[in-house]
């Protein structure tokens, strides 16, 4: 029988070149694409710098986590640009043509208190400002801004939206603060508007929130819903006042031509009847001056005059004259006789 086959010790070297050959040839491998993939990985990483604003943004570039130059020069205007890779450059967009919408509910129940029932409000969890006559009203609302200083509301505030809010809020407990209950509710809603959106401005310029705000709409403005009912009564009265002071205001329009109408017509009639009635009255005047002047130059023509004309228009009138002869035996004087006159 043979024995167990042996190698020669010269063989040692062989085997060992054989195992190096695998290793070697990863290595090889290895250096290789290190080579190749360093370039290549260099080169995407700097092309990551490459960024695009879109049309409705501002970029800010940050370096370290400060701006990159001025406020200015730091912006990235619509378009392409380049900027050093992360983490060196850093870029924080901003939409600076979008219209944001913020609902402001402090000064309002907004369903915090739907289970309680009170007859009053709970000041815990429900919202309220105070009008100038010291009456109670909640107010919900939205707020429709814009960012107008894209530096300020990305860099300098961290919670730009809460600046708001306090904003609005403290605009409004002021203004309603001097405005009264009925006209809050009425007429002077747009008014009230008005005011909260000019301070609520001044305010977040003052704090350099960069935020520019477009309009205030109230959603809910009215009384708490524990004298709800009573304040509709009241507004009710109002309407109705209104409706009837508007009614009369029209029945005077529709009235009042007819009366300075009706009020020329009697004024025309009464110049008229002055004038006729003073014409007449100076005629007459003239007339007595006349006969008084003859009067005054001799009296007994005058009388002698005045008598006959009166016999003469009298005479024309009657049908029947007749002489009336004096009682029997006896005679008229001689400058007076009677006449019987009869129709």
């Amino acid at each position: 029988m043979s024995g167990p086959a042996t190698t020669p010790p010269g063989d040692d070297s062989s085997e060992s070149s054989a195992a190096e050959e695998p290793t070697s040839s990863s290595l090889a491998g290895l250096l290789k694409a290190v080579r190749w993939g360093t370039p290549l990985l260099l080169l995407a990483y700097l092309l990551s710098g490459v960024t695009v604003v879109r049309s409705d943004e501002v970029a800010l570039v940050l370096r370290f986590g400060a701006l990159s130059g001025d406020a200015a020069a730091a912006q990235l205007l619509p378009g392409l640009h380049y900027v050093l890779p992360r983490p060196i450059d850093e870029v924080v967009r901003v939409k600076v043509k979008k219209v944001y919408e913020l609902e402001i509910s402090d000064l309002h129940a907004s369903g915090r208190s739907e289970n309680y029932s009170g007859p009053t409000i709970d000041p815990t969890s429900e919202g309220y400002a105070l009008t100038g006559d010291q009456n109670i009203v909640q107010v919900q609302m939205i707020a429709r801004y814009q960012i107008g200083d894209p530096v300020s509301f990305a860099l300098f505030q961290s919670q730009p939206e809460e600046v708001l809010k306090s904003s609005v809020k403290a605009a409004a407990i002021r203004t309603m603060g001097e405005i009264e209950v009925d006209d809050l509710l009425a007429e002077g809603r747009a008014r009230f508007i008005l005011d909260v959106v000019q301070r609520a401005q001044l305010r977040l310029e003052r704090a350099q929130a960069g935020i520019d705000l477009i309009s205030i709409e109230v959603t809910d403005l009215g009384p708490p819903r524990q004298v709800q009912a009573e304040f509709e009564e009241v507004q009710n009265a109002f309407i109705d006042m209104e409706t009837k002071v508007t009614e009369a205001r029209r029945h005077r329009e529709r009235a009042r031509p007819k009366a300075q109408a009706k009020r020329n017509q009697q004024l025309r009639d009464a110049e008229a009847y002055a004038a006729k009635v003073l014409g007449s009255a100076r005629g007459d005047a003239a007339a007595w001056q006349d006969l008084y002047a003859e009067y005054r130059r001799d009296p007994k023509v005058l009388r002698e005059r005045l008598y006959v004309e009166t016999i003469e228009s009298a005479l024309p009138r009657t049908a029947n004259l007749r002489f009336v002869p004096p009682p029997e035996g006896r005679r008229y004087p001689s400058e007076t006789f009677r006449l019987s006159i009869s129709p």
